[in-house]
């Protein structure tokens, strides 16, 4: 993938060179190296102490992946950081290659290479927080409705292991709770207009810890009231439920012809997918390059910052 590629997908956002020659930089796993060391040396600047009193907050898990912290001792064994780097460096590779595609393949086939790409970058994000086995699951799963239900009863089940809930721990991790993380946190309250009325009703938590289920209504539901929210909400909400809305989709999409042309001919239900990419390429995907790569504090610590 070369560099005019890249740079039309992220045509119009701040910082633009930057992120592409960020992205060419860490398909090397050397590089990877130096990216991970400067992105925990300038994230905790304790050190260990400040990783350990953020993380005994956060509950174990029965039946979860050990997951825990990079450590200063990880990022100075040789064999760690070759593992790592080129765990880190195949993410970011994959995901450029499925953003490449997702410009270049039909309507119908866009979400499914767009939910890929975003696997991939979430992949590397948690990755380049914590230390885990092998994802071997999307962390999520969609069932089929019973026959005669419409496609919006499409049921969602989030898992204690895979891609989904180590990404829920990687925002925890950077001081992002969330409607997921299975922490003490309550969910999103009331929110009211000047004239006192409710604008949009509670959201409640969804821990991945006691894999709940959630209709596929209720997801775009949850999504729209995100949206409409005032104040400060973390955006690991908003990205999040986008993700677990966005895998259902491309499942269909995927899998399902017949639900999935019934979507495609709901206009709502179409807005709906057309406003989840928009978000995932406008929003989302910088919003957590924002976290990583694309962080200030890291550009001069890092030779892609001058090159």
């Amino acid at each position: 993938m070369g560099f005019s590629t890249l740079r039309d997908i992220f045509s119009g956002r701040i910082g633009v060179d930057y992120c592409v020659r960020s992205l060419l930089y860490l398909r090397s796993p050397n590089n990877v190296k130096e990216y991970l060391l400067s992105l925990h040396r300038v994230t905790f600047k304790e050190g260990d102490s400040e990783k350990k009193r953020k993380w005994s907050t956060y509950p174990k898990i029965v039946g979860a992946s050990n997951v825990v912290p990079i450590k200063e001792k990880d990022l100075v064994d040789s064999q760690f950081m070759t593992s790592q780097s080129e765990k880190l460096s195949f993410d970011i590779s994959r995901f450029a290659e499925f953003l490449d595609g997702y410009r270049q393949v039909a309507e119908d086939i866009k979400p499914i290479m767009l939910h890929y790409s975003v696997v991939y970058l979430f992949d590397f994000f948690s990755r380049s927080w914590l230390k885990y086995s092998e994802n071997r699951s999307h962390g999520i799963t969609s069932k089929q409705p019973v026959a005669g239900s419409s496609v919006s009863e499409y049921v969602v089940q989030l898992e204690k292991n895979g891609v989904f809930p180590r990404a829920v721990d990687a925002f925890y991790f950077i001081n992002q709770s969330s409607l997921f993380s299975p922490d003490a946190d309550d969910g999103i309250g009331y929110q009211r207009n000047t004239l006192g009325g409710i604008i949009s009703n509670r959201i409640e938590k969804m821990k991945y810890s006691e894999t709940p289920t959630v209709n596929l209504h209720l997801l775009v539901n949850m999504y729209e009231r995100l949206g409409k929210i005032i104040g400060s909400v973390s955006p690991s909400n908003y990205i999040l439920t986008g993700y677990a809305l966005l895998f259902t989709i491309s499942s269909i999409s995927r899998y399902r012809a017949k639900d999935w042309f019934e979507i495609r001919e709901n206009k709502d239900m179409k807005n709906t997918v057309d406003l989840l990419q928009y978000d995932f390429l406008y929003k989302w995907v910088p919003e957590i390059l924002m976290q990583t790569i694309l962080r200030k504090d890291l550009k001069n610590e890092l030779s892609i910052a001058s090159s």
